[in-house]
Parts: structure tokens; C-alpha cells; sequence
């Protein structure tokens, strides 16, 4: 991330601007270790307590300013793309994957030994953490008042890789610089940890159990915007109408980002419970002897008629689930 056009050529431009984002920047700094504690802090907590090994795999801090004349997610988006693109051809360790040069060779192979599995569910994957940061980022982009806030969420992967992103954000109203304008500051920390243990205990059925409640949390928070909307243009009617129209194109440019976040993560989510859906009601008339199952007689169903070869290969993964719980 970094600092949007116009707020550079305000810098080039006006040495008391300067002053201004060099006091943001040192804000920043101090945030971004902040939130890296509390990402360290859900680290050890999880994986002690549930006994499991791990090692860091990759990691970054990232701050970035926005005018809100030019807000977007754009750059946030990319970084998530960024990485999820090199992760999928085990492009790591690489600049794309950042901090992955610091991961031990041991984690790094261990990642990859299991990239089978996670290249599977890219595409969920991605669309996960993408609707998540950005839906977390998009909140500011209609604040009107100077405050700060800070989120911590833990994601499981696949193939034993779990994201833990902190994500922070403050509105600063800087009028003197912007005329009726704020400038907002966001921070983005994540580390991914590897385990193996975890790569065994998590399957596809938590995976989706976890991205059920993904949704939820981002259909509550289409609500609080919408909610939000209706207070902050009940109010401007009543003060200020020349305010209307601007405000309300905030608000309408962060439900459309927010809502087409939820419906790539509901479409990839979809897929995988229409197979999971299947396998589970037609579980006694399907061969499984391929996954080390029974099978129910000579009319029994292959997974291969029934799926085609994305498909299938999840439907045999969620019924080896089903066979060993």
C-alpha cells in the first residue's frame, strides 16, 4: 500500500503537509507494532492450546493514506492477490510472498508438500481474506468522526496454513490541507503460520463451517452501513443539503464494495456445498471403495458420474472426512 496520488503532490507541495503525514507515519509505526503483539498474542494462543506445531511461513506491516476524494481498495486488493497468486504456484520464498525469505527452509517445504490441498480451494480462499480485510478497511470510508478502529481475526487456510491479520483505521479531518475533506490512515498486519498437525485436524467441514460465519459477519456489517446511511442523510437534511449527494455516494461506494466482496465469497462457497450437499444425500448409494469406503452393490454411484474433476476430487476429500469421523 502507500499514499494515494493527490496526498503526494500535497507533500511535494507544502512543507506544513509534510509535518502533518510525517506525525501520521510515526502514528502508524506505533499502531502497526501494536497490532502485531496482538497478532503474536493469538499465535501462541492457538496453536498451545491446541498443542499443535507451527512455524512462520510469511508476514508483512503495511499502512496506507487515503484522500477520500480518491478512495478505493484497489492497492489493498492487490497485495491480497499478490500473495494469494504466489502461494498457489509455491512462488515462496519471493517478493511476492512478503517475509516468506525469513521462513525457515524446513516450513517452506512442509508448505509446499501440502500445496496440493490448498491450491484446491484458491479461490475460495482468496475471495475469504480479500472480503474480509477489505470489508474491515471499507467502514471508514464514510467515518465523519476522528476515531480509531481495530480488528484481530484468525482465518484456517488449507493444507495447514492460517492467516491471523490485525487491521486498524483512523479518520483525521485535516480541512486546513483538503477543503471538506479527511484523509484516512489504515494499517494491515498478517502473518501466516504452517502446521501440520493443524493440516491433519482441519478439514473441508470446518473450512466451510468458518466461512458460514465469514458471511454473516459481512451481511451484518451491509446492515450497519445501510444503517449508518439512513442516520448520516437523516442528519444532513436537516443541516446542510449541498452535503447530500456526496455523502451518500460514500456510502453507496462502500455497500457495492462490501456487497461484491460477500457475493465472490458466497459464489465460491456455494461450490463447495453443492458437493458436500450431494455426497451427503445420496451417501448411501455411493461407491467409496476408492477412499477406502464401502459400496453399497453393483448399481452403486461413482463420484467421477456424478461430479465433474474439480468436483470430485472435493467430494472424495469430504467423504474420507465423513469415513473417519
Amino acid at each position: 500500500m502507500g499514499k494515494t496520488d493527490t496526498i503526494k503532490d500535497k507533500e511535494e507541495r507544502d512543507r506544513e503537509f509534510r509535518e502533518f503525514m510525517k506525525k501520521l507515519d510515526e502514528e502508524s509505526k506505533r499502531e502497526e507494532g501494536s497490532l502485531l503483539g496482538d497478532i503474536t498474542t493469538s499465535v501462541k494462543k492457538h496453536y498451545e492450546g491446541n498443542k499443535w506445531d507451527h512455524a512462520r511461513l510469511f508476514g508483512d506491516r503495511r499502512s496506507d493514506y487515503q484522500n477520500y476524494s480518491d478512495w478505493g481498495l484497489d492497492r489493498v486488493n492487490a497485495i491480497i492477490n499478490s500473495i494469494g497468486d504466489a502461494l498457489k504456484a509455491g512462488d515462496y520464498p519471493s517478493k511476492k510472498v512478503p517475509g516468506s525469505d525469513e521462513a525457515d527452509p524446513s516450513t517452506i517445504e512442509k508448505a509446499k508438500e501440502f500445496l496440493g490441498m490448498f491450491a484446491g480451494d484458491y479461490s475460495l480462499i482468496i475471495a475469504r481474506v480479500q472480503a474480509l480485510i477489505s470489508g474491515t478497511i471499507a467502514q471508514f470510508s464514510v467515518k465523519s468522526d476522528v476515531t480509531r478502529k481495530s480488528e484481530l481475526r484468525d482465518l484456517p487456510l488449507s493444507g495447514g496454513l492460517h492467516l491471523f491479520f490485525a487491521s486498524s483505521g483512523k479518520v483525521y479531518k485535516a480541512s486546513e490541507f483538503f477543503t471538506n475533506q479527511m484523509i484516512g490512515s489504515f494499517q494491515i498486519v498478517f502473518e501466516t503460520y504452517m502446521s501440520t498437525d493443524e493440516a491433519r485436524m482441519i478439514g473441508l467441514q470446518q473450512i466451510l463451517a468458518t466461512t458460514d460465519r465469514e458471511l454473516a459477519i459481512l451481511n451484518d456489517l451491509i446492515i450497519s452501513l445501510r444503517t449508518a446511511q439512513a442516520a448520516s442523510l437523516k442528519e444532513i437534511m436537516k443541516k446542510d443539503m449541498k452535503d447530500y449527494q456526496s455523502t451518500k455516494a460514500a456510502y453507496d461506494l462502500a455497500l457495492d464494495d462490501t456487497k461484491a466482496d460477500r457475493d465472490k465469497v458466497f459464489e465460491q462457497y456455494t461450490k463447495y456445498k453443492d458437493v458436500t450437499d450431494t455426497v451427503d444425500r445420496l451417501y448411501e448409494q455411493l461407491d467409496l471403495t476408492e477412499v477406502g469406503g464401502p459400496s453399497p452393490g453393483a448399481d452403486a454411484i461413482r463420484l467421477e458420474h456424478l461430479f465433474n474433476g474439480w468436483e470430485t476430487e472435493i467430494a472424495r476429500r469430504y467423504a474420507r472426512e465423513r469415513l473417519a469421523a
